[in-house]
Parts: structure tokens; C-alpha cells; sequence
């Protein structure tokens, strides 16, 4: 019985490190993700809240203000709607 009782200790320590070190790997892909090309190339030369334009991939053109992204390594128009 104690050989159980260890086991499924090992077992649930285990799993709950796996689940940790997924959410941090998604939160990185998130981080990680660059502008598109146009957003970048509209801010080029502007000051931060500077306002520009975009075309969205649908062909909507969208609104916004140049800003750093949150991991400062682009900057780029920013949709005026978009998540922050």
C-alpha cells in the first residue's frame, strides 16, 4: 500500500510540473510573435502614438497608433481595437 500511496505522489508531482512548463511555453509563443510586415514599415519614421493605417489581411483598413510591442522589439501600428 505505501508503494502506492508513493507512486501516485510521483505521479501527480509529475504532472503538475508538466502543466507548469506548458503555460509558460505558451505564453512565450504569444510574446514571441512579430507584427506583420506592413504594420512595421507604416511606423517607420513616426513617433510613438503617432496615428496610422493599416489594411487586416480581409482587406478592412484599420485604424491605430504606432506603438512597442509589450516586448519592445518592434514598432508598429497597432489597431485602435486590437487586444492590449
Amino acid at each position: 500500500m505505501k508503494k502506492f500511496i508513493a507512486i501516485v505522489c510521483i505521479i501527480g508531482a509529475t504532472a503538475s510540473f508538466a502543466n507548469e512548463g506548458s503555460c509558460s511555453k505558451k505564453e512565450g509563443r504569444e510574446n514571441d510573435r512579430k507584427p506583420p510586415r506592413e504594420a512595421i514599415e507604416v511606423c517607420v519614421g513616426q513617433i510613438k502614438d503617432a496615428t496610422c493605417q493599416v489594411t487586416s489581411r480581409h482587406g478592412d483598413i484599420l485604424n491605430g497608433t504606432c506603438r512597442y510591442t509589450p516586448d519592445e522589439k518592434y514598432f508598429a501600428c497597432v489597431p485602435n481595437k486590437a487586444k492590449r
